[in-house]
């Protein structure tokens, strides 16, 4: 049976009866000790029995063949057929010794699980261990603390956090007796189905120990990199337990209904007669799966620029799934066993994953069913051998899309057909699609599954993402309203689209650069469409997301080439890579933290490393030749930083002369002003630059004291505040005296309400997402800059609220 399910290679011996031709019962320990050195190895031996004389003949065979071997063996508990097979799947993907004695051990939890047959729930230990002390076979008890347990994200950040370490991590939920299980598998880990407030026990041995046990320190004490609401940007929504339809992402939508599974490809029906033929489907599952692994790379890419790191982090944990071994081992036996096809195998491990999801009590947890659905669709895609895909409408501008639920691919796809926006029979507010449709600003409610009969029969239906009003087929009246408000704002955009590359002049003849965020190549290209007149902040973090080792000086200079090309020689504002506690890279040492966003970040974490600081600043000095570039640096604080920085430019300068590498030295250096010692200081810090750029997303959580992303804050989570506003004032006007330019690359830049504060104030650079660079040209021509400067000076030190500028700013639209 382990070598049909897993394959010829494993090693294996049995040792059981007793007798001339072993037909009687019973066991032997002469016979279990041959056995053992039949198949030994280096990596070690695992030993399955039963029971009674087979648990005394294993211990006795282990004490003598202790005399001529020094291998690891141990003695497993574990049932053995379950057990058995168990432990030969970790071992065809390699895993070490004590996770396959893990995985054993954790043979009977499906079948347990399947028929509601699992332990009763156990006491919760008590421990106030909080902090791993590296050792040996070293353990940690800790209560989780996240508010939706340990979901998919944070699951995904633990994976990767000890993706680089040789050492064993075992994790087992203490408060629902499930575990231990190797913390390697998303699926594995999931099913451990760990909320807030359970006590989790980690064991961590083996080669690279004290580095996992730093690792998930740095995890346990951010909580696994889930600090932030998983909407940052959207107030928190409550989910209706009625059966009337919920708002999910904004805006209007008014079509026919194009229904999903209309355009789902079905699942091929074949069978797999014989072991070649099992074979030949296992290995067009993994290429299955590696062609949707590049479809996920592709659109992480593409949307890493317009996206938060909590919703990127949505993609990157649905990666996993893709590479995750114990799925993949499920559906090897599938295909093996049941001799399904690899399309139907995977259909059905991932539907099952699906359904284990949504049994369990937490809500969140339960709407992670999705992401499951959403890959097993993917890959059911990939495998089929007419490569029919889901094909939506060229030109979906009349149509509205109905589905179960909205999933991040097809929320992505979407957004290049003008389908208006998604119907969601079910879905939810909080599931990773939601999430992305509102990023994308994609129309779309959910919870309308008791309209389906209606809707089906409906010519057309409309509604409101914001409020969550769903009208079907609605009356002509109400659809003029719709289409007339709908009309106004496209023809609005086409217009202000067409003009997008003239200058932004005000009427009282001020030229504004209207610059553009990017963090691409699709997003520089993007820019370009859109009309920016410069790239006002390329955002270095997101290229180097795609390197898991420390990536070469000529591998940098590689992707900032590929990424710029679009723009030409246009003007790019660089910023140095900017990364900390709260947003780590694999390839760099990010200790410890209380308070990430208090830490090491930005230029403070480039100086510690000082061997990827020197390979980063040389790969942005070679770039500097066929682009015109301007260095922005991240984190300042005070005038010494800056000072450091450009002696060691210097020197980085005078090593390429030597080597003959062409760059262009001395480059316009600028900081980033987003602490508040950096805004105090700005007289002192713009003596040491050529430039400043406001980043007024950290600024005003570091001004306001308020976290960016925690739905408590949203009162505070305003640039516009009259506190962030005074701390900006003696920056510009510390700019100005320095006659260098001063610009804004925070959000607040694309906000129409905040334009004219900014210009009042006397900023003349902007920078904002792509997409919004026509409206922000469009109204600055409307402006009349002196004007508005006049009745800024007048009632600035009245303001009270960000309300309050709010309010002034609206009167100039």
């Amino acid at each position: 049976l382990i070598k049909r399910t897993v394959g010829p290679d494993i090693s294996i011996a049995a040792a059981g009866g007793v007798g001339d031709d072993r037909s009687e019962l019973g066991t032997d320990a002469l016979d279990i000790q041959e056995a053992i050195l039949k198949v030994r190895s280096h990596d070690g031996v695992l030993v399955l029995m039963d029971m009674g004389s087979a648990i005394l003949s294993a211990e006795t065979a282990k004490e003598l063949v202790s005399i001529e071997m020094t291998d690891p063996l141990v003695l497993c508990s574990a049932p053995l057929v379950e057990g058995s097979i168990a432990a030969a799947v970790q071992i065809q993907i390699g895993s070490a010794l004590d996770e396959v004695t893990a995985a054993a051990q954790q043979g009977l939890t499906p079948k347990q699980e399947q028929l509601d047959d699992t332990a009763p729930e156990p006491e919760p230990v008590h421990t106030d261990e909080e902090v791993l002390v590296p050792g040996k076979g070293t353990e940690l008890a800790v209560t989780i603390r996240n508010e939706h347990g340990l979901h998919l994200r944070p699951a995904a950040n633990l994976i990767k956090a000890l993706a680089p370490f040789k050492a064993t991590v075992q994790m087992e939920n203490l408060s629902a007796n499930r575990g231990p299980v190797a913390a390697k598998s998303l699926v594995d880990l999931a099913r451990l189905q760990v909320r807030q407030g359970d006590q989790v026990r980690f064991r961590i041995g083996g080669p690279d120990q004290e580095a996992a046990i730093s690792a998930i320190n740095g995890l346990v004490h951010t909580n696994f990199g889930d600090n932030a609401a998983p909407a940052a940007k959207v107030p928190p929504r409550v989910v209706p337990t009625t059966d009337e339809p919920f708002p999910v992402s904004g805006g209007i939508a008014i079509g026919r209904p194009l229904f999903l599974e209309q355009l789902e490809p079905s699942i091929p029906s074949y069978a797999v007669p014989d072991e070649p033929a099992a074979a030949v489907e296992f290995e067009k599952l993994q290429e299955a799966l590696n062609r949707a692994e590049k479809a996920f790379t592709g659109r992480f890419e593409r949307l890493q620029a317009t996206l938060d790191p909590e919703t990127l982090a949505i993609l990157e944990a649905q990666r996993l799934i893709l590479t995750d071994q114990t799925i993949i081992a499920e559906v090897q036996t599938r295909i093996h066993d049941q001799h399904e096809n690899a399309a139907q195998a995977w259909h059905t491990v991932l539907t099952d994953l699906a359904a284990e999801q949504e049994a369990v009590s937490d809500e969140y947890l339960r709407a992670r069913a999705a992401d499951f659905r959403e890959i097993r669709s993917l890959v059911v895609s990939e495998l089929r051998e007419d490569k029919e895909k889901l094909v939506l409408p060229n030109n979906g501008a009349n149509a509205i899309l109905v589905c179960d639920e909205l999933t991040p691919s097809l929320a992505d796809t979407i957004g290049s057909t003008g389908i208006q926006g998604v119907l969601q029979l079910h879905g939810g507010a909080t599931s990773h699609g939601a999430i992305l449709a509102r990023a994308l600003r994609l129309p779309s409610i959910g919870g309308a599954a008791s309209a389906g009969d209606q809707i089906r029969h409906a010519a057309y239906i409309a509604f409101d993402g914001e409020k969550g009003t769903l009208w079907i087929d609605p009356s002509p009246e109400l659809r003029t309203t719709i289409e007339a408000s709908q009309a106004a704002s496209r023809s609005a955009f086409e217009a202000a689209l067409s003009q997008s590359r003239e200058p932004a002049t005000t009427k009282d003849g001020l030229l504004v650069n209207i610059a553009a965020n990017a963090g691409s190549r699709e997003d520089v290209a993007s820019a370009s469409g859109y009309g920016a007149d410069s790239i006002g902040l390329f955002r270095s973090e997101f290229l180097f997301q795609r390197f898991d080792q420390l990536p070469s000086e000529e591998k940098q200079l590689s992707a900032y080439q590929d990424a710029l090309t679009p723009f030409g020689s246009r003007l790019v504002t660089l910023r140095l890579l900017d990364i900390g506690g709260d947003k780590p890279l694999p390839f760099l040492t990010v200790p410890h933290e209380a308070n990430p966003f208090l830490g090491v970040r930005g230029i403070r974490l480039l100086f510690q490393n000082p061997e990827f600081c020197r390979s980063h600043l040389r790969a942005v000095l070679r770039l500097t030749v066929d682009h015109q570039i301007r260095i922005l640096v991240p984190m300042v604080t005070d005038r010494a930083e800056l000072v450091q920085l450009r002696e060691l430019f210097e020197e980085l300068h005078q090593e390429l002369i030597s080597e003959k590498l062409p760059h262009k030295w001395p480059a316009p250096i600028g900081a980033m002003i987003e602490t508040p010692s950096a805004a105090i200081l700005a007289d002192q810090i713009a003596a040491e630059c050529d430039f400043l750029s406001f980043g007024t997303n950290d600024l005003t959580q570091y001004v306001l004291c308020a976290e960016r992303g925690n739905p408590a804050l949203n009162l505070y989570a305003d640039a516009l505040h009259p506190a962030v506003l005074r701390i900006c004032r003696p920056v510009i006007e510390a700019a100005q005296n320095r006659r260098i330019s001063v610009s804004v690359c925070g959000e607040i830049g694309s906000d129409l309400e905040a334009v004219p504060i900014l210009l009042g104030l006397g900023l003349r650079d902007l920078s904002v997402t792509a997409a919004a660079v026509p409206n922000v040209k469009a109204l600055v021509r409307e402006l009349d800059v002196s004007q508005i400067a006049t009745r800024l000076r007048e009632t600035f030190d009245t303001f009270g609220t960000a309300a309050d500028v709010r309010e002034f700013g609206k009167t100039f639209l």
